[in-house]
């Protein structure tokens, strides 16, 4: 007997919201219009509940064969079981052997429907083995943090050719021109507790020339706009002793500065001609000195002597665009001005920028996928893969090998000097 309307639509069998992501033209590519207009008349009779109506386009739907295993088969085995009709799991089991694998697409019904039958489990556990493992499938890819905006300490453009006339040679690779150039800043002048009020190193150092001389945050202005007239990312740090709010004395002006070549910051003490490093001799960033209790070893011309009196000022920090320190804080340096920063963090990580890093993107056609790939180093001038077997590209753009196995490529950023540490690019293709 049939159903009556309002008997039928309290049975629907797939959701209109289900059917609404499943446009024809995304599975099977433009249909004729036969095919989709009988489409539409299955859709709404699978919304709408009219079960029967359903099952006597069975003979019909059997001819669209794109979509008569994934859809219309259960469809139909639902509204057969809704009808109590012993047709149902034979519909259910056609479905399956062409391949259905998503009842997800019905809301739990075909659970309900055929959960309590003996058949069940093996049924559930086919339709899982149906669905197929990827054709491509990506392993690993370059993911580059989050951060926050990278402030360098630069000087003025059209002031960056005089700088480079007085500036050393650089050296061979960016740790080699770093160090050189903190030897040169810290040779340049005697210490003395004056300063400028034009916070630009062609300023200090034609003031040195006359004969003045200037404190740790000339060192630091000079040291800073250095490194990055050569292409070296940095930056200026302050830094705190912990009772900075009281007292004189309680603060010391750094640089900081991105090596490519050891894939960290570094800091770098114009006015001591240091820089502080691990056992490992591994040089170290002011958020790794910041997390320390006891002073590391501090390389260069003031030596272990005096490093635990200058680790004190390793108690909080302030960059160009952040300032970071675990609470409880003080804003109030030694009594007489507030620390004025952009943005307070409790935790340096998105102020220290990895920029070796890549961000992966990814375009093209299922023919012919492509990777693209993004960096954020200030002065990078491309990307290199490195592909199997050793050859070289530079390019941002990389169409995927679908041979099938396993690939791997290598990513860097090109600089100035060389390329920054390799990223690992890896997928599989079945």
């Amino acid at each position: 007997m049939r159903e009556s309307a309002d008997e039928s639509r309290a049975g629907a069998g797939l959701p209109a919201r289900n059917l609404a992501g499943l446009p024809p033209q995304e599975l099977a590519g433009v249909p004729t219009r036969e095919l989709a207009r009988l489409r539409l008349r299955a859709e709404q009779r699978l919304r709408d509940g009219r079960h029967q109506d359903l099952l006597g386009l069975v003979p019909e739907l059997r001819g669209d064969t794109e979509w008569w295993a994934h859809l219309w088969a259960p469809g139909a085995a639902l509204a057969a079981a809704r009808l109590g009709s012993p047709d149902a799991l034979a519909l259910l089991e056609e479905a399956i052997a062409g391949g259905f694998g998503q009842p997800e697409l019905f809301d739990g019904e075909l659970e309900k429907a055929f959960g309590t039958a003996t058949e069940w489990p093996a049924l559930e556990r086919r339709m899982l083995d149906n669905l197929p493992l990827p054709s491509l499938e990506l392993t690993d890819w370059p993911d580059a943090a989050p951060m926050l905006p990278l402030e360098l300490y630069t000087i003025a453009p059209e002031r960056l050719a005089g700088l480079l006339e007085r500036l050393p040679s650089p050296g061979e690779s960016a740790w080699a021109t770093a160090r050189r150039l903190l030897d040169w800043v810290h040779r340049s002048w005697q210490h003395a507790n004056d300063h400028v009020d034009d916070p630009d190193a062609l300023t200090v150092l034609e003031r040195v020339d006359a004969g003045e001389r200037f404190a740790c945050v000339e060192y630091s202005i000079v040291l800073s706009q250095a490194l990055n007239a050569v292409q070296i990312p940095s930056r200026r740090v302050d830094l705190r002793q912990h009772a900075h709010h009281t007292g004189v004395g309680r603060g010391h002006v750094v640089s900081e500065a991105w090596i490519d070549d050891l894939d960290r910051w570094v800091v770098l003490d114009g006015q001591n001609g240091s820089y502080w490093a691990d056992d490992a001799g591994t040089p170290l960033g002011v958020r790794e000195l910041l997390a320390l209790d006891t002073p590391p070893r501090f390389v260069g011309p003031v030596g272990a002597a005096k490093a635990a009196a200058w680790f004190t000022y390793f108690g909080s920090a302030t960059t160009t665009g952040a300032t970071w320190t675990a609470p409880p804080f003080a804003p109030v340096f030694q009594g007489s001005r507030v620390i004025e920063t952009p943005r307070l963090v409790r935790d340096g990580g998105p102020a220290y920028p990895q920029l070796s890093a890549l961000a992966t993107g990814l375009g093209g056609t299922v023919e012919r996928p492509v990777v693209r790939f993004q960096h954020f180093h200030p002065y990078g001038v491309g990307i290199r893969l490195h592909l199997p077997g050793g050859d070289l590209v530079d390019a941002d753009e990389w169409a995927l090998d679908l041979t099938p196995g396993a690939h791997e490529l290598a990513v860097a950023v090109v600089t100035p000097y060389g390329e920054t540490a390799r990223q690992r690019f890896t997928y599989v293709v079945r």
